[in-house]
């Protein structure tokens, strides 16, 4: 009898210490998701994910698609002025091409510097909440590996009693 109970033990501890998921990849995941979501990608955000999913498979899937939860197009619409707000910081004086209708002029200036934002703004968001993610995952799964790791030394020294 208490030969399987050391049995079960090991092999509880075994599943335990095979993480699942690592912290690179829960971090990846949410970096990724957040990448695609910012970027305008007109509705095709979602697809972009899963296509890329299909290539790489060490990339959390369940932490892609909570990004693009997370960046829902009301988060989104509340980023447009500050996405517009770098591309202006980043491109003031800009050459400007002439269409003859100055509704094209405009439309232009104000994509270029919409767009070169948006780039920046995933850009940066992608790295930080990669970073951010990668420490928190990483504390958080080193601190459930120990709290089970002295639950099972507690469970060992009742066996022996």
């Amino acid at each position: 009898m208490i030969k399987r109970i050391k049995n079960k033990l090991k092999k509880y501890l075994d599943e335990v210490l095979k993480v699942k998921t690592s912290p690179h990849s829960i971090a990846m995941g949410f970096a990724l998701g957040t990448i695609i979501a910012i970027l305008p990608t007109f509705g095709l955000g979602i697809f972009i994910g899963l296509f890329l999913l299909l290539f790489l498979k060490r990339v959390s899937k369940v932490s892609m698609f909570v990004s693009f939860a997370f960046w829902n197009p009301i988060v989104l619409a509340l980023l447009y002025p500050l996405e517009y707000s770098i591309g202006n910081f980043l491109l003031p004086n800009s050459p400007v091409i002439k269409f003859k209708l100055e509704i094209f002029n405009q439309l232009f200036i104000y994509t270029r510097r919409y767009l070169v934002g948006t780039f920046v703004l995933a850009i940066f968001a992608g790295i930080f909440f990669y970073i951010f993610l990668l420490i928190i995952s990483t504390k958080y799964q080193n601190k459930k590996i120990a709290s089970l790791k002295e639950e099972i030394v507690q469970v060992k020294k009742t066996l022996e009693i």
